[in-house]
């Protein structure tokens, strides 16, 4: 029973937090859930991945599967279903757009779920730094968001080459970012920031 309803919520190999799994049983007391959290650990049906981090593993002719650090942090930092709530930064971002081709060891996230300025933390031993957002990170302003975080990173203008431009504007053209989209985020940002994407080319590049 207890299983079964966190395999029809949460599906396997899906990273599974206590709180969520407090709420799918909020009929019954915490310590009795948290015996039964015990009893599937118990016989395997039920991975303690990481502090307050569970999973439903999936039988594979190697053994039981197991999930990544970075499914972990997608959902609780990033994105889950249809909500958005934050966004990759640093060297992922920036490889990301051709900034760079350094593949980052650190996990850099902004977020909606973080509320110090940086913090650091390990998931599943990986080391991640977090920052909460600069203003609410939702689904319509995500992109932008997203665009505005590479170009305050960049610290030489000289790194905005003919590459990065091509693959922001892909990036601005897939997701439907305008403009004015940029210029009404930007105020959340350092001043320099939108001064490095117009002196960068970009705005030219969408209009």
């Amino acid at each position: 029973m207890f299983v079964e309803r966190l395999k029809t919520n949460f599906g396997v190999n899906e990273p599974i937090f206590t709180n969520e799994i407090l709420k799918t049983f909020d009929e019954y007391s915490r310590a009795y859930v948290f015996r039964l959290i015990d009893e599937a650990k118990n016989d395997n049906s039920l991975v303690n991945f990481d502090t307050g981090v569970y999973f439903l593993p999936m039988k594979t002719t190697f053994g039981n599967s197991t999930i990544l650090a970075e499914d972990v942090v997608y959902k609780k930092y990033i994105s889950y279903k249809d909500e958005v709530y934050g966004l990759y930064s640093g060297l992922f971002l920036q490889n990301m757009f051709n900034v760079t081709t350094q593949m980052p060891n650190t996990i850099e996230i902004i977020s909606n779920n973080e509320s110090s300025r940086k913090r650091k933390t390990t998931i599943g031993g990986r080391t991640i730094i977090l920052r909460k957002s600069r203003v609410k990170i939702n689904k319509k302003n995500v992109y932008a968001y997203t665009i505005l975080q590479l170009f305050s990173e960049i610290s030489d203008i000289k790194d905005i080459n003919d590459e990065v431009r091509k693959t922001v504007k892909k990036y601005m053209i897939e997701n439907r970012v305008t403009e004015k989209d940029l210029i009404l985020l930007a105020k959340y940002f350092p001043s320099q920031t939108l001064k490095k994407i117009i002196y960068g080319g970009i705005l030219y590049e969408i209009t």
